[in-house]
């Protein structure tokens, strides 16, 4: 399932992204999108659309380097 990270900051990584969600779950894989705003990042872990909304919803509004993260699951889930 994935999940959609957003606001996140400018000078964002990968390994940062998965130490700050390690106490939520483990992350298979992390994309990073730099195009528009702030950078955005999608995350994919083996969970029902429930457990990745409940995840989502634990994420929402927790602070990464300053910023306040955004997250949400996908309506549609994309290959």
């Amino acid at each position: 399932m994935r999940i959609v990270i957003g606001n996140l900051p400018d000078d964002v990584s990968e390994e940062g992204i998965r130490d700050t969600l390690r106490a939520f779950a483990p992350v298979d894989r992390i994309t990073l999108v730099r195009e528009g705003g702030a950078p955005s990042a999608v995350i994919e872990m083996e969970m029902t659309r429930g457990q990745a909304e409940t995840l989502a919803q634990r994420i929402q509004g927790r602070m990464h380097q300053g910023r306040e993260l955004r997250a949400w699951v996908p309506n549609m889930d994309w290959k």
